[in-house]
């Protein structure tokens, strides 16, 4: 069965992903606002106000578990729709509605639930209507979208606070344009009628079925990719303070070339598989040691942004590689609940990263700063070589994807 013929239909449906894509990252809408939220609410307690940006991520791991397996019954439509109300609801209720930090905190949870729907749901959605390597690249081009369009609305979300924090809420209305791609392009196809049109094709003897195994690692991967590139979220700003490479804005340059780094990858994505085949993702891990080596041992601006962009290009490799190969894994209808869980556990490796380096740093007496470098670069070149000697993305191809 070949879905993936572009026509009129596909077309539109590529329009839908893109602004599902958009819209995914939009949890953390309201980081530029911050500063002004705490001067609005001088009373509350700091760490509370900056959760406003952070619990959405926390919401979106529990919606992407439970509509995971939703996914397995309900349409497409029915799940993009229920995701963009999530998202509009939840961020443009504040407009009206902003007395309290815990009034802003609830919507935040609200929206923040409607991203995980979206970030569970892309995957599933691009799988259905499309296959082999042009799945690759459409993952990688959604990344892309998904990163691109942050650095956007980051900088946009600014431009709005100036005149008002409440102002930035605003852009939650890109929600309701999305809403309207979804309910026009995106159609109501559900994972059961993939299962109902695979059990009519013949399937060559050698086709495997669903792997537990290959899963559990594919999701292991996911986690320490993102487990990886959290330490920069966390660590980048003092690193930058502590060596005095620049003023505050410095750390928020470095963090764009990190996030830049994705919109690169995602768009040569197949290029990089093609030169790199089986050794694409040891490759990532061993772009994020290439950059853990560069900020333990140099104290250079330039060289911090060439690091960044190093870590995120490894993470970036992995993010939009390991979906793929889990596509091909996994028995298509359980494949939604897979990328739930996906979701989940890398989003958990953000949250615990903090917790993990300092509970290490302070059993091995370590620098909390450049210890935390040190465990980055352990990790990746583990990860590496571990890949590299089981032969993993090897074993994985040779059995599950058929070109």
């Amino acid at each position: 069965m070949k879905r993936s013929v572009l026509n009129n239909k596909t077309v539109g449906i590529l329009v839908g992903i893109m602004f599902l894509a958009i819209i995914s990252r939009f949890d953390s809408i309201i980081s530029p606002s911050v500063a002004q939220i705490q001067k609005a609410f001088p009373l509350e307690n700091p760490s509370k106000v900056e959760s406003i940006v952070s619990i959405g991520a926390s919401a979106a791991i529990v919606s992407a578990i439970i509509f995971g397996k939703i996914l397995e019954k309900l349409s497409f439509k029915a799940v993009g729709i229920t995701a963009c109300l999530f998202v509009a609801f939840g961020g443009l209720t504040p407009l009206f509605l902003h007395r309290s930090v815990n009034e802003l905190l609830v919507c935040a949870v609200i929206a923040g639930f409607g991203t995980g729907i979206i970030t569970t749901m892309l995957p599933s959605l691009a799988a259905h209507f499309f296959h082999g390597e042009q799945l690759s690249s459409l993952m990688g081009k959604i990344m892309a979208m998904q990163d691109g369009s942050s650095m956007m609305i980051m900088y946009l979300g600014g431009l709005f606070a100036m005149s008002g924090w409440v102002h930035n809420y605003w852009l939650y209305a890109i929600s309701l344009v999305a809403l309207t791609f979804v309910i026009i392009f995106v159609p109501s196809d559900s994972v059961a009628d993939t299962v109902k049109e695979n059990e009519n094709e013949t399937q060559p003897k050698e086709c495997a079925k669903q792997s537990t195994p290959a899963i559990i690692a594919c999701e292991i991967l996911g986690f320490f990719s993102i487990f990886l590139v959290a330490v920069l979220y966390n660590k980048l700003s003092i690193y930058v303070d502590a060596y005095h490479l620049g003023a505050s804005d410095a750390a928020g340059i470095a963090l764009m070339f990190n996030t830049g780094s994705s919109v690169v990858i995602g768009l040569l994505i197949n290029r990089i598989q093609a030169l790199l085949k089986t050794f694409t993702i040891p490759f990532a891990f061993s772009l994020m040691a290439a950059g853990a080596v560069l900020f333990i041992f140099t104290r250079s601006f330039p060289v911090v942004c060439l690091a960044a962009f190093l870590v995120g290009s490894g993470s970036a490799i992995i993010m939009t590689r390991t979906p793929y190969l889990l596509s091909n894994i996994t028995e298509k209808k359980h494949y939604p609940f897979v990328m739930g869980i996906f979701s989940a556990i890398s989003s958990l490796g953000f949250t615990i990263s903090t917790w993990f380096f300092k509970l290490v740093s302070q059993i091995f007496n370590l620098d909390p700063l450049i210890g935390t470098f040190w465990c980055m670069l352990i990790i990746s070149v583990v990860m590496a070589v571990t890949l590299i000697v089981l032969c993993f993305q090897k074993k994985i191809e040779a059995h599950y994807i058929y070109k």
